[in-house]
């Protein structure tokens, strides 16, 4: 009875001391295909339009998710944070360069579908919609 009651407050008080809900842990993606690594640094100069080609020789077409979403929010705090200028300026400035952003896709499941269909994307997604049809590249938490 002791048993029960002590796991009672401890389920208790880790619901009420859970306080607001948590950032999702988000992971990069990438076509299982595609073998080899990809560090932080070169997730951000793949998302900066500063490399556009996978080792191979094949073009990166990498894919936001909708501007807003938790997952975006996450994945750009831990890329984009020590950017100079904001990055909404960056890509005014690349605009005019002729340098255009990646594309913008509305859920998780189509950014997955994206890049499981595309052996040159690479995305990312809230860690929990993630499948076997992709593969993990980088996690951010």
């Amino acid at each position: 009875m002791l048993a029960r009651l002590a796991l009672w407050i401890v389920l208790l008080g880790g619901v009420a001391g859970s306080g607001e809900p948590q950032p999702p842990s988000v992971v990069v993606i990438v076509h299982p295909s595609h073998m080899g690594a990809v560090s932080r640094e070169e997730v951000r100069t793949i998302y900066l339009r500063q490399r556009r080609f996978w080792d191979d020789g094949q073009a990166i077409l990498p894919v936001n998710r909708e501007y807003g979403c938790e997952a975006r929010k996450v994945f750009e705090a831990n890329l984009f944070k020590d950017l100079k200028v904001p990055l909404s300026r960056y890509w005014n400035e690349q605009y005019f360069l002729g340098v255009l952003p990646p594309a913008t896709l509305a859920s998780d499941s189509a950014v997955r579908q994206y890049v499981a269909a595309r052996p040159d994307a690479i995305g990312y997604i809230d860690a929990r919609n993630l499948d076997a049809s992709v593969r993990v590249v980088l996690r951010f938490d």
